[in-house]
């Protein structure tokens, strides 16, 4: 009854506040917000924190308060790095500019937190070994020490002792704030605003399934008996959605991820959207009235992933604002890189991304085309300005369409939702509401992703099955991929033929996704090929023929269809050159399985069951990596 009481008490103050300042705001209008592209705006924006008395030491992590060393102006070279299906390119680099020390933290960052009632109520989930802060910080130390090494010994200094540890092999994606970010995710979805949702969100999926799949006549059996599962994952991904809309307490968090298992923790699916088998995605929650800095690490100069990109996305359909691509990320000698992140111009600042008033994520990916030798980046976010922790934050008021760019834009909205305090912490049932709100997003999202395969991106008309044309740019979520997405409708003895010129693609991709738009079991399946993957028709590796079918062909280029008739692909395009004269181009063909030596091209390598087999084995090899120590069952 208490905690209920506080949080009523909260929420009414927090309406008190907003209905005040809005007619107040009104008024005002004029002198607190402008145009969010403007300079004046973001200058307005980047203000208001301090006018509405804000300590731009107070809300950074404890990660950001020590300064890293500084390099000698001799450590400021030029590296020539060579990625998979990239020919050289120099990276300029730069000295990491130093991260300026928060020396006056709020009560909150003082001392080590205790555990939350949240945090005690966690008997749902399997012990992990990590799960204490001791062994959190032991482990978040021996990341930061170790990356993809094989093993190295970390010496650590604890009241006079030096101890030797050696420490196995560890990946950048498990750290402490991934590990409890995906232990809350399983318990809110375990809430029951999630379950009553998740009925709906079924309902809705099929009804949209059944009109943009007309022209086949909707979803088939094998698609329906996936629904459920896609569902679930859904309701994973909005689960951690929930978790990132306090942007006053940014973290970093993977999500649009495959089932997985490590630190004690089975974790489920949170795939979505086509998602991409070879993306790592990564996502973190800001505002346009806070300031971040952004730090990471790329283990292997020698073998980058074939595309690294942050976008600042807007509102709830995920909008990009603004990209920072790899070809113009600063990364020191040393693999480590510094990003900005606020509401001015860069104005000189390398490696800066502008926040717009309707700014809610930015959005991290790693594409590795190579599996066995290109790794995730290590990255961590710290807020070093902006208003303080409020229950407004806390509750995802910056995101919410209207309110939250009104709040960024207005000195005295900043400051009046800024007066309520955050709850101790927020009750899964609450988490569960808010993330029933975003699945319930879901059906429109859903079906709005299936037209991508199912309709002419330049007429809007439906589309027969089998028709892929060539590339454009119609995912508003990356502005600077390429896509040939469409359906395919496959009898067991047939096959889809297709046929790419990647001309000034770096890299592309041709996944195999269900009706719901979601791949499977892509570690144990050759459900995708990439050009690394791939073999390509001709010496210069720019022509590809890949055969799609749901049995296989005995071709190398072959992506098995997980045993679908019935599906989606997406075939992606990225690190496209700027210059290129000719973009990628696609075409597509369906033949019968025993007409195929007809149409691949001469030279077309075959391979024996032995082959395929180390073929997928050397694919499993690679996926371990992710979650190296915990290869995936």
């Amino acid at each position: 009854m208490v905690h209920s009481a506080a949080v009523i008490g909260r929420v009414g103050a927090l309406a008190v506040a907003l209905g005040v300042g809005a007619t107040i705001a009104s008024g005002a209008a004029s002198a607190d917000s402008g145009d969010q592209g403007s300079e004046s705006s973001a200058s307005s924006s980047s203000n208001s924190g301090e006018s509405a008395g804000t300590d731009t030491r107070r809300e950074a992590p404890r990660e950001a308060r020590k300064a890293p060393p500084q390099r000698k102006a001799s450590d400021r070279t030029s590296l020539s790095v060579r990625t998979a299906g990239d020919p050289e390119r120099s990276l300029r680099t730069q000295r990491r500019p130093a991260v300026r020390a928060n020396t006056e933290p709020d009560n909150e960052l003082r001392q080590a937190p205790a555990a939350t009632p949240e945090d005690r109520r966690s008997s749902d989930d399997p012990p992990a070994p990590a799960e204490n802060p001791a062994a959190l910080t032991a482990l978040a130390a021996a990341r930061r020490e170790v990356g993809h090494d094989t093993a190295k010994i970390v010496e650590s200094v604890a009241d006079g002792q030096t101890t030797s540890v050696t420490a196995a092999p560890v990946s950048p994606l498990g750290t402490p704030d991934q590990l409890r970010a995906e232990k809350l995710a399983k318990r809110i979805v375990n809430s029951l605003p999630v379950k009553l949702v998740k009925v709906v969100l079924r309902a809705g999926f099929l009804r949209a399934a059944q009109q943009q799949f007309d022209r086949v006549n909707g979803p088939d059996q094998e698609n329906i008996d996936r629904l459920d599962a896609a569902v679930n994952a859904y309701a994973m991904a909005s689960a951690f959605q929930q978790q990132l809309l306090n942007s006053a307490k940014p973290t970093v968090v993977m999500q649009v991820a495959p089932p997985h298992a490590w630190y004690g923790q089975t974790v489920g699916a949170s795939r979505i959207l086509y998602d991409n088998p070879d993306t790592i995605y990564r996502f973190m929650g800001v505002n346009g009235a806070s300031s971040y800095v952004i730090t990471g690490r790329f283990d292997d100069l020698d073998n980058l992933p074939a595309d690294t990109t942050f976008s600042v996305l807007t509102g709830l359909t995920g909008n990009t604002a603004a990209v920072l691509t790899k070809d113009k990320l600063v990364i020191n000698p040393d693999g480590t890189f510094t990003i900005t992140a606020d509401s001015r111009p860069a104005d000189g600042r390398q490696n800066h991304l502008q926040l717009t008033a309707d700014t809610t994520l930015i959005a991290t990916r790693n594409t590795l085309s190579d599996w066995t030798n290109q790794h995730p980046m290590s990255l961590e976010i710290a807020r070093v300005g902006g208003p303080p922790n409020s229950l407004f934050s806390q509750l995802g008021g910056f995101a919410i369409p209207g309110i939250g760019p009104a709040v960024v834009r207005s000195k005295l909205l900043t400051a009046l939702v800024s007066v309520v305090p955050p709850l101790p912490f927020v009750p899964t049932v609450l988490r569960g509401a808010v993330t029933a709100v975003i699945m319930a997003l879901g059906i429109q999202r859903e079906a709005q992703y299936m037209a991508v395969a199912t309709k002419d991106p330049t007429t809007g008309q439906r589309i027969e099955p089998n028709v892929f044309k060539d590339p454009t740019r119609n995912a508003e979520f990356l502005a600077t991929q390429l896509q040939s997405a469409g359906y395919f409708q496959l009898a067991d003895d047939e096959a889809l033929v297709i046929t790419i010129n990647r001309a000034g693609a770096g890299y592309f991709i041709v996944p195999v996704t269900d009706d719901w738009t979601i791949t499977k079991d892509y570690w144990n399946e050759q459900t995708s090929l990439n050009n690394v993957q791939a073999v390509a028709d001709d010496p210069a590796g720019s022509t590809y023929t890949i055969v799609v079918s749901p049995s296989d062909p005995g071709v190398a280029n072959w992506v098995s269809t997980g045993g679908l008739n019935q599906g989606t692909i997406s075939i992606r395009f990225q690190d496209i050159d700027p210059e290129a004269a000719h973009l990628p181009t696609v075409s597509a063909q369906v033949v019968r399985r025993s007409e195929l030596g007809s149409v691949l091209p001469p030279g077309t390598r075959y391979v024996t069951a032995a082959e395929r087999a180390a073929q997928i084995a050397l694919r499993k090899s690679g996926f371990n990596q992710r979650f190296a120590p915990y290869p995936q069952a």
